[in-house]
């Protein structure tokens, strides 16, 4: 735009969220278009912006149009980030490692939309299916979710939520860290990830107790004066909308 202000299509319950915390943490100046939901759906006006009539969609002060919540982030970080706050060192410090660096990070983002979101999605799916079901095919139907989950689905999310939460153990293997990637600051990779433990968690399919460093994780993100400002000014984060 004219000026100089990126713009955020934001849909409410989505994860625009996640990308309108990022802007927070950021500290600019920006356009917030809000976006509600027709019947669980994006409404037309999301077409205007994208083919896709998607969000979160961000419009660059050049006009570029971004879809995709990582790419958005990664444009953010590498256009107002210039002090490198949100960013991994080019030589880590202090508890990172050599290891710590753009492989591991893109690594744990692709685990997310890759791995952990479509295993979330189907639990999601035969949740309501379950629900839409006519009445006298309901219990075939809860049938086959509930044999899904107990041969596959939950156990397989309980492994890869472990995963996560072992990546999250100090090097010295004493304590936590407070950042995927050991830095002071979240990185792309965590703002990445508490899309998918808010998905999980708020449907109830992962207990975060059995996941101490998830859960310190997760509550240090919301506590985060940014995270707080971004439920302010969105319309909503409520994951259960359907």
């Amino acid at each position: 735009m004219a000026d100089g202000k990126p713009t955020l299509h934001y849909l409410q319950d989505s994860q625009a969220h996640l990308v309108l915390w990022v802007l927070e943490e950021l500290g600019i100046e920006y356009h917030l278009v809000l976006h509600n939901r027709i019947a669980a759906r994006s409404p037309p006006e999301l077409k205007a912006v994208h083919p896709l009539g998607k969000s979160p969609t961000l419009v660059t002060p050049s006009g570029r149009v971004i879809t995709e919540r990582s790419a958005i982030t990664l444009w953010l970080l590498n256009t107002y980030d210039k002090a490198g706050r949100f960013r991994i060192p080019s030589s880590p410090t202090g508890e990172g490692t050599e290891d710590d660096d753009v492989v591991r990070e893109e690594q744990l983002i692709s685990l997310g939309g890759a791995t952990l979101g479509p295993l979330l999605m189907m639990k999601l799916i035969f949740e309501l299916l379950v629900r839409r079901a006519p009445f006298f095919v309901r219990p075939l139907v809860a049938g086959v979710r509930y044999a899904l989950n107990s041969a596959f689905l939950d156990a397989e999310l309980a492994h890869v939520v472990g995963y996560l939460d072992s990546e999250l153990a100090a090097k010295d293997g004493k304590g936590s860290r407070k950042w995927f990637l050991g830095t002071e600051e979240p990185t792309r990779a965590d703002f990445s990830t508490l899309w998918y433990l808010d998905w999980a968690n708020q449907w109830g399919w992962i207990d975060m107790e059995k996941y101490p460093r998830l859960k310190e994780f997760h509550a240090r993100c919301l506590e985060r004066p940014a995270w707080k400002r971004a439920l302010e000014k969105g319309n909503g984060y409520n994951l259960k909308f359907w």
